[in-house]
C-alpha cells in the first residue's frame, strides 16, 4: 500500500465546523481521498443551497460506491455511526423531516445561513478549470522539418511579392474563360444620408471611414 493509500483517522467534528467555502472540498479529500469533480461539487452545493445539513452530505458521500471503497483508508467511528443511522432512516415516509433524526454530535454549525452556494460553486469551478487549462509545453520540431518549413515560407514570400508587383486583375482576365469575362459593373454615385438625421456617434464612425478611404 502506498503512502497516499495508508489509513488515516478522519476527524468528522472538524469537517462539521469548517468554513462554508472549505467544507465540500475538504469532505471530498477526507472521505474520498481526492478533489471534488465538477458534477459532484455542483450536486452537493445545490443540496446545501436547498437547506440540506452537512451531516447528511457526509453520510451520502460515505455511502456512495466510491466512499465505501475508500472507507478502509479514512477511518472514522463517528462517521460510521452517522452512516448507520442514515441507512435506517433514509426510507422512512417523513420527507425531508427524517434527516432531523441524524446525529449531529453536539454540533449544529451554520457559518452563514445566507451563504450563496451556487455562486461559490461557479467561482470554484472557474478557478479549477483555469488551473487545469495551463498550456502544455510545445514539443521540439525536428531540425530537418524546421528547415523545410523555412524554405517553404521563403517561397511563399517570393510568390506574394511577385503577385503584388504584377497586374493581378489583367492576369485573371486573360486566364478566365470567354463566357466568364464580364464588364465591370457601372460606377454608381454614392448617396450619403442627411447629416441632420444621423446621430453624433454614427457621424463619428462615418468621419473615420472617410479618413481611412482617403489614405
Amino acid at each position: 500500500m502506498s503512502d497516499s493509500e495508508k489509513a488515516h483517522t478522519l476527524d468528522l467534528r472538524r469537517l462539521l465546523i469548517l468554513p462554508n467555502a472549505a467544507f465540500v472540498p475538504s469532505a471530498f479529500a477526507a472521505i474520498l481521498g481526492r478533489e471534488p469533480d465538477v458534477v459532484g461539487l455542483v450536486h452537493y452545493a445545490l443540496c446545501l443551497q436547498r437547506g440540506s445539513s452537512r451531516a447528511l452530505l457526509l453520510a451520502e458521500i460515505r455511502s456512495s460506491p466510491e466512499g465505501r471503497r475508500h472507507a478502509p483508508h479514512a477511518v472514522s467511528a463517528e462517521l460510521d455511526t452517522l452512516v448507520a443511522r442514515y441507512q435506517k432512516i433514509r426510507h422512512l415516509p417523513l420527507g425531508r423531516w427524517r434527516w432531523k433524526l441524524l446525529p449531529t454530535f453536539g454540533i449544529d454549525h451554520q457559518e452563514n445561513a445566507d451563504f450563496d452556494w451556487e455562486r461559490w460553486a461557479t467561482e470554484y469551478i472557474a478557478q479549477f478549470m483555469k488551473r487545469d487549462a495551463a498550456p502544455a509545453p510545445a514539443e521540439p520540431i525536428h531540425l530537418d522539418l524546421a528547415h523545410r518549413i523555412e524554405k517553404l515560407q521563403q517561397q511563399v514570400d517570393i510568390l506574394f511579392d511577385a503577385l503584388q508587383h504584377s497586374n493581378v486583375a489583367d492576369l485573371l482576365t486573360r486566364r478566365a474563360p470567354v463566357h466568364a469575362r464580364q464588364k465591370p459593373p457601372p460606377h454608381t454615385q454614392r448617396v450619403w444620408p442627411d447629416p441632420v438625421e444621423v446621430s453624433w456617434e454614427a457621424r463619428s464612425y462615418l468621419h473615420q471611414l472617410l479618413q481611412v478611404s482617403r489614405e
